[in-house]
This record gives structure tokens, sequence and C-alpha cells, in this order.
């Protein structure tokens, strides 16, 4: 499948909060609208249930909804009236304002299922909580003499469910409300959310993260309105700080926030119980922030399934960090070196390995990506179908005045009474034939969970990357799920031949081995259970414990289809 994408659509808003819910609508209906808010409307129960029926399905929609009606319930009514005057002027149903808290809502049944042993987090049940959790965005913040010039630059990859949804519709929205400071923020056509990538006229640039956490609240501050309240109000990062503090947030997050002004950063850690900031040292130019939580008091009943999930969030992290020494000493990151970070594929745990899944930067489902330069009014922003790390890129030169209207670039043109320039810039990536196919298993997971056409498709990444460990490990647990237990053995032995890092080579092994027990290869899953005792390494324990368990339940057990995130690169 190939991705449409529309041309960048830049939009300048003012007045009150209400009348630029209106104004946005009014010229989002214009412009064609978007598909954002229908694939959204049911993510939860899609990415919680999955294939397990109508009934699950249904009972999942229920709670949902209630869920979002309580967080509705707790939103400013200044930004409740934005979000009903945008969907009445797009012609939605006012109702469905409360979608923009879904984020939240799905985020918090990961963390209930970790309080209450359920799904993953519990011995024997089945939910679908691996596959629902996807954590993934990142962000490099550097300054000083990690940044070419000295000023600050944020990196940031939003990694999120909506291949060919959020991607397709690139969206730059301008604000100056009424009383208020000036921002702006990053979106699709069709969704007013100042909570993705958003910057100020003071310039801090806010950027949330994902994090699970098993304190959760079904009340409290919905992170878009948290981001929206910081960056309208706003200058220092100790004011972000006490705006956080103030607004008991309801799920659980990391805020990656910069100032230009300040050329220092820190990320808020924030769940329904508690605050907690990580600030660089002393004399630091760069600060990272992906998906786990650094501040002990908020590690302490952070939800975390396997191995696999801190190895995907601290595997970007290191890379990222290793970059930016390379940058810091060839002078200092611009923007180009910021989104070739970006858009890294190199595994931290085996240098010179290349993956497009697991913990690596570039994710199949990144679907925005920006470097925000504040002091410049600057963003270069990734324009094309995910992963959008892939290009092309458009550098937007922005003037925080300006008539209220919308604009459509055409190539890297546009109306200059918009007060936006616009120029197309080659950062030094290129399109990646694995990593597209790979897009496309991604929108299949999230759309339709059909396992037979994401194999289609995971043939043809191999077929373009075939010395990837990483797609082979996709390629058997998919085929498990289809009972093609030969074909699964098939891509564990090749996986073999190539892998490296002990806990991949455990997951291989240990998956590899239940195929040979689906049909009845004693000899071969003995030898890869043998192979796998033998194992030294971090989280390698995980695996033989769980391939105890699969010895144990023998032949039926094995056939069991496993419960995969992919991109996570983890199973249960």
């Amino acid at each position: 499948m190939t991705s449409t994408v529309r041309p960048l659509w830049i939009a300048r808003l003012a007045g009150t909060h209400e009348e630029m819910g209106h104004q946005h609508g009014t010229l989002c209906a214009a412009a064609g609208g978007g598909a954002a808010l229908d694939h959204y409307r049911d993510m939860p129960e899609r990415m919680l249930v999955g294939g397990y029926g109508a009934i699950a399905r249904a009972a999942a929609g229920a709670i949902k909804e209630a869920a979002l009606r309580r967080l509705e319930r707790d939103r400013p009514p200044a930004l409740v009236a934005r979000t009903r005057a945008f969907m009445r002027a797009l012609g939605r149903p006012i109702a469905d304002a409360r979608y923009v808290a879904v984020m939240d809502v799905l985020q918090n049944a990961v963390g209930a299922a970790a309080r209450l042993g359920a799904g993953p987090f519990g011995a024997n049940a089945r939910a679908g909580m691996v596959r629902a959790a996807q954590p993934a965005c990142s962000s490099a913040m550097v300054w000083g003499a990690a940044s070419e010039g000295g000023e600050l630059r944020h990196a940031r990859n939003f990694d999120f469910p909506g291949n060919g949804v959020w991607d397709a519709g690139p969206a730059l929205i301008l604000c100056a409300p009424t009383g208020g400071m000036r921002y702006a923020f990053v979106t699709t056509r069709g969704a007013d959310t100042p909570v993705v990538t958003v910057w100020n006229e003071a310039g801090l640039v806010i950027a949330p993260h994902t994090r699970f956490h098993r304190a959760v609240g079904w009340g409290g501050t919905a992170i878009i309105d948290l981001v929206h309240q910081i960056a309208a109000r706003a200058e220092t990062l100790a004011e972000a700080e006490a705006i956080a503090r103030t607004l008991r947030t309801s799920s659980s997050w990391g805020l990656a926030v910069s100032s230009a002004r300040e050329r220092r950063a820190c990320v808020l850690e924030v769940h329904a119980d508690r605050l907690e900031v990580i600030a660089p040292p002393a004399g630091a130019d760069s600060l990272t922030c992906a998906n786990r939580y650094r501040h002990p008091r908020m590690q302490d009943g952070e939800a975390t399934a396997s191995f696999a999930w801190s190895a995907h969030s601290d595997g970007r992290e290191r890379r990222l960090r290793t970059l930016i020494a390379e940058a810091r000493a060839a002078g200092g990151a611009d923007a180009g070196a910021l989104c070739r970070m970006l858009a890294d594929r190199e595994d931290p745990a085996a240098p010179g390995v290349v993956r497009r899944i697991g913990g690596v930067v570039g994710q199949p489902i990144t679907v925005h990506s920006a470097v925000v330069e504040p002091m410049a009014q600057r963003i270069v922003l990734a324009v094309g179908a995910a992963p959008v790390v892939d290009g092309p890129y458009l550098a937007v030169r922005y003037q925080w005045d300006g008539p209220v209207g919308a604009w459509e670039v055409s190539g890297a043109a546009i109306d200059r009474q918009a007060g936006v320039n616009l120029e197309a810039i080659d950062v030094g990536v290129t399109r990646d034939a694995a990593s597209i196919a790979l897009a496309e298993v991604a929108r299949i997971e999230q759309e339709t969970h059909d396992a037979p056409a994401m194999a289609v498709a995971l043939e043809r990444a191999i077929a373009a990357a075939p010395d990837d460990p990483s797609l082979r490990l996709a390629a058997l647990w998919t085929y498990l799920r289809t009972d093609q237990w030969n074909a699964a053995m098939a891509h564990a032995r090749l996986g073999l031949d190539t892998e490296t890092i002990p806990y991949r080579r455990a997951q291989l092994l240990r998956w590899g081995a239940r195929a040979a027990l689906a049909v009845g290869d004693e000899p071969v899953a003995t030898a890869w259970h043998g192979e796998l005792d033998a194992l030294r390494g971090d989280g390698v324990d995980e695996e033989q414990a769980r391939a105890r368990r699969d010895r144990r339940g023998g032949k039926r057990y094995a056939r069991r289809r496993p419960e995969v995130n992919l991109l996570l690169c983890d199973a249960t």
C-alpha cells in the first residue's frame, strides 16, 4: 500500500479559545477536513481487545466511554468550549469532543491492568495489553557545545498508532490567544490538539512521552489540557513545573520541556499521585527523553511487563546520547544532524547492526518528526508517509503575527501574507524500503489485526533487508499467529544466523522451540531449549523461565497463539 499524504496545511487562529476552536474547525472543513477523529474514536478497544470478539470489544468500548465522560467533566471550561466549537464547525457531533482524552484512557487501562495483575502482568491472563502498549516516542534536546551555534534545539519523534491517518495530513497551527502567550503546535488535519509538539513565543518547547504506571486516575487533567496550559502560560521551566504541579494529571507521562531563553531542559515526570523533575547536571548541554521513568520515586510502581519494554526505551535514549556526543565532537548538531538522529536505526546493543523494530530511534510508527528552533522561529518538519523520519522535510520559518486564515503548501510555496516562509531541504536521509513495508504491517495491526496480511507485508520487508534479525523475529511470531509452525521455525533459524544480542537470541530460541513442539519435532525443540538454557545476558532469564513453562505445557500449549506487539518486539 502507498499512503497518500496531503500537502502541509498551515492555519493561523486568534481570539478566545472558543473563537480559535471555531476558526480552526471552519478552516479545516473548507480544506476538506481530516480523517483522524474517526480513527481514534475506537482506538482503545481495537488496541486492547483486538480480535477477541464483539462482546469483549463492546465491554471495552463501554468502559472507555465512561472514562472519557469522567475526564471531560474535569476539563477547563474554556478548553471544553474550544473543542466543542471546533467539532461544531467541522460538522461533527458535540459529543465527539470527549475523544481528545483517548490516549489518557488507553494508558490508564494498561496501568490499571498492572495494578490488578491482568494481561501480561498476571500469571495466566490473556488480555491484549502487550499489543496495546506501544511507547516509542523520543526527544533529544541540545544546547551549548552540543548544538551548532549554541542555541537550543528540540528534536522529537512522535511514534503513535495511526499510520496512514496522522501522517496523511500534516498541519501546523499558530495561535494568538486573547490575553495570553502566542504558541504553535504540530498536528494532523482534523485534530485541534495542542499536545504533541508545542512551543510558545517565550521559547518553551513541550513534548509529552507515554509512560505506564500503576498510579492512574480516572479524573484529573488530561494531557492535552496540561500541555496546552503550559504553552499558553509558562515562560520558564520553573513556571512549567509549577503549572504541572497545580494540575493533577489523570495519566502517566514524561514531558520533555526545553527553554531556548534559559538554554536548559528538563523532563517533568508525572502520574496521578506525584510529579518529579529530571534535570541534567550543572554544565550539561543535552537531555534525552523516551518512555521510562528515571526518578527513583517514579520507578516505584512503574508498569513494565517484560525486559523488552525497558530495552526498547533505554536503547533509544542510549543511542541518542551516543549520537549527540558524536555531534558535539564535530562542532555541535544543526537541525539536519538532529533529523538524522531521529531517523537512526542502529541498535545500541550491537554497534553497526541496523534494525527496523525494537529499541531503535527510527520507528515504523513514527507519524510526526520535527526539530524546533525557537530562537530562529523555525521548525524543520517531516511531511512524508510513515515512517516520516525518512522524509521529505520542510523548513518552516514563521512570524507570530499574521492574519487569521489557512494556507496549503504547494511544493515549498505559500501566500506571502501568511507570515510563513518555507524551504524544501535535504537532511541526508532516504526512504527505507523495509521500513515502508513495516509501516504497512503496523497499519494492518492497528486497524484489523489481520495476521495473514501482516505476513505478506513482512515478507516484503524481509526481501528488502534479509539480514535484519528483528524482521525474522516478527515473522516468527506472525506465522505462529496463523498456525504456520514450519514457516515460523524457518524464520527462527534464519534469525539465529544473524542475531547477536543474547536477549533477542533467547526470544528466537524460545518461540522457535514452541513452533517445533507444535509440529512434534522434539529433536529441534530440545536443541533450541538447550541453547537457550546455556545463554547468559540481560533479560535472558525471563525467556528461560517462560521456556520451562512451554516445556511443561507440551504440544497443546505450544499451539496457543501468542499475544504480540511486533513494534515493541515483545510477545506473551
